[in-house]
C-alpha cells in the first residue's frame, strides 16, 4: 500500500537557535502611499459572511467573535447580497421594522435590515492598484460612504468582489481620525496631523 511513499530523514535541532517571523513592512503609512494597502483583499483574507435568515442578534454575535464591525450577506446558495453592520442592528433600523411590521426582535433577521448591493458603491481592483491611500480617501469623503466595495473579473467575464476598503481602517492605518482629516483644510494639514508630536505610523 505504501510502496510509493518513502520516510524522510530527520534533522538534528541543536544548531537551530532562530525562528523565522513574517517581514513587516517598516515603511511609513502616507496618504501617498499605494491604496493597497488600506484593502482588505479576499485573495489573502477569507472575508466574514453571514446567510440573509439569520437573526440580526445572531450575526452581531458573529462580528463580536470574529472581531469585525460589518458581515457580508450571502443567500443559502453562497450568493453575495449585501452587507450588514454592527451600526446597522445597535441603531434604528431594527426598531423601524419591528414597528412596521408588528414582530419582535427576535424575528429580525438579517435580510430585513441589510444594505443591498445595489446600494453599495464600488472600484475597480484596477482603480485600486493605481491609486494612492489620498484619492481613496477624497473619495470617501465626496461619496460619503464608509465603505467601498473592491470588484474585479475572472478570465470567464464573472464580476466578483475582490475586496473592501473601509474609512475606519484607513483611520488605523494613519492613526488619525477620519473626523479630523475631514476638517483639515489640505493634504499638507493632514500629514502634519499624521506625523505631530513625533508619532509616526507604521
Amino acid at each position: 500500500m505504501f510502496q510509493e511513499f518513502y520516510p524522510l530523514r530527520l534533522q538534528d535541532n541543536s544548531e537551530v537557535e532562530h525562528l523565522l517571523t513574517p517581514e513587516v513592512n517598516q515603511q511609513p503609512v502616507t496618504l501617498r502611499s499605494p491604496a493597497s494597502e488600506v484593502m482588505t483583499d479576499f485573495s489573502q483574507t477569507e472575508p466574514i459572511t453571514v446567510t440573509e435568515g439569520v437573526s440580526v442578534d445572531d450575526a452581531l454575535e458573529r462580528m463580536k467573535s470574529q472581531h469585525v464591525r460589518m458581515l457580508f450577506v450571502i443567500t443559502l446558495a453562497g450568493k453575495f447580497v449585501g452587507v450588514i453592520s454592527a451600526q446597522d442592528i445597535a441603531g434604528s433600523k431594527v426598531i423601524v421594522y419591528m414597528q412596521n411590521h408588528g414582530v419582535t426582535r427576535n424575528e429580525v433577521a438579517v435580510g430585513h435590515i441589510m444594505l443591498h448591493k445595489q446600494f453599495l458603491r464600488s472600484l475597480t481592483f484596477d482603480q485600486v492598484r493605481h491609486s494612492r491611500i489620498g484619492d481613496i480617501m477624497l473619495t470617501l469623503k465626496n461619496s460619503g460612504d464608509q465603505h467601498l466595495l473592491v470588484v474585479d473579473e475572472t478570465e470567464l467575464g464573472i464580476r466578483r468582489v475582490r475586496g473592501i476598503i473601509s474609512a475606519s481602517d484607513i483611520s488605523r492605518k494613519l492613526k488619525v481620525g477620519f473626523e479630523i482629516m475631514y476638517e483639515a483644510k489640505s493634504f499638507a494639514e493632514i500629514e502634519k496631523i499624521i506625523t505631530q508630536g513625533g508619532e509616526m505610523v507604521v
